[in-house]
């Protein structure tokens, strides 16, 4: 009875036993988005280091400022996002910032040069006129850290009372 008990336990406990947990599979690929809200660019500009994740004026990728743009007469503060100048920068207008998972070739990043800024031909915030309204690009920007040769891909979600929030992640090849 003995032997029977034991082999009904072992036969029972089979398919528990041949079961593995995947979970480190499943993520392995995966990059890991953080999402950052800024500070309201009322209160002066808001400097972001992409490799440490962290508010940073000293050491900073992205720049999130009013500048003074002309209309007519008048002179006005419009929210913009540049990068810093050891920042090289591609756009991609046609994949979904989810679905980049690898970077582009090397030979197409190039200087941001006002690409993104307000007014710019990629512009990261533009306002529309007719409806006094900031919106936000639905480009995604693959942003190259000349320093440390890493590769981020950004998104720029949500501009809200002078505050953005975007999402980023490190692109390994």
């Amino acid at each position: 009875m003995r032997k029977f008990l034991f082999g009904v336990s072992i036969f029972l406990m089979l398919p528990f036993i041949g079961c593995e947990d995947n979970k480190a599979d499943d993520t392995e690929g995966a990059l890991q988005i953080i999402e950052v809200t800024t500070d309201n660019v009322s209160d002066g500009p808001y400097y972001f280091n992409l490799v440490t994740g962290k508010k940073d004026a000293s050491t900073w990728h992205i720049v999130y400022q009013n500048l003074d743009v002309p209309f007519g007469n008048s002179v006005y503060q419009m929210p913009s996002i540049a990068l810093s100048t050891s920042s090289m920068l591609n756009i991609d207008s046609n994949n979904e910032f989810e679905s980049i998972t690898t970077y582009p070739d090397a030979s197409t990043f190039a200087p941001e040069a006002g690409r993104m800024q307000y007014g710019g031909p990629n512009t990261a915030l533009s306002y529309d006129m007719a409806i006094h309204k900031v919106g936000v690009s639905d480009d995604s920007y693959i942003i190259y850290d000349t320093v440390t040769h890493k590769v981020f891909k950004v998104h720029f979600d949500e501009y809200s009372g002078g505050i953005v929030i975007f999402r980023y992640a490190e692109l390994i090849d």
